[in-house]
Formats: C-alpha cells, sequence, structure tokens
C-alpha cells in the first residue's frame, strides 16, 4: 500500500513565496530575521526587522567593508 503525505498549504506557499528571496528573510518558525551579508557572506540574524537594520548597518561600516 503506497501512503501518500499530504504537503501542509502554510509551508508550501512560504517555500513558493521566499524560494528566491535575496536579503532580508523573515523565518516564521523561529520568529526571526536573517540574512547573509553580500560583502561576505557572513550570517546575520535579529529578532525584529528594525534591529536587523541596525546590525547590518553596523556589520558593513564597521565590520566588513572597514569604514567605507
Amino acid at each position: 500500500m503506497i501512503t501518500m503525505e499530504i504537503p501542509d498549504p502554510f509551508t508550501t506557499f512560504r517555500t513558493k513565496k521566499y524560494n528566491r528571496a535575496v536579503g532580508l528573510r523573515y523565518d516564521f518558525l523561529s520568529g526571526e530575521w536573517d540574512m547573509k551579508c553580500r560583502a561576505c557572506n557572513e550570517p546575520l540574524s535579529a529578532p525584529t526587522k528594525k534591529i536587523m537594520t541596525k546590525i547590518r548597518l553596523y556589520h558593513t561600516r564597521n565590520e566588513c567593508l572597514g569604514g567605507y
């Protein structure tokens, strides 16, 4: 007997929506924002979008690009 797994519609929607997302993404399961730095590919994560913006700006200005 073959058992077929029924896909979860929410998971399917989330996967299709963020399939080609570049930059800032929201993880529904953990409730955090994450992204990879485009210059050095270091993973960055934060609990809110506002804090993620601050972390990204600090990282690119001071750590990654060395004070452009």
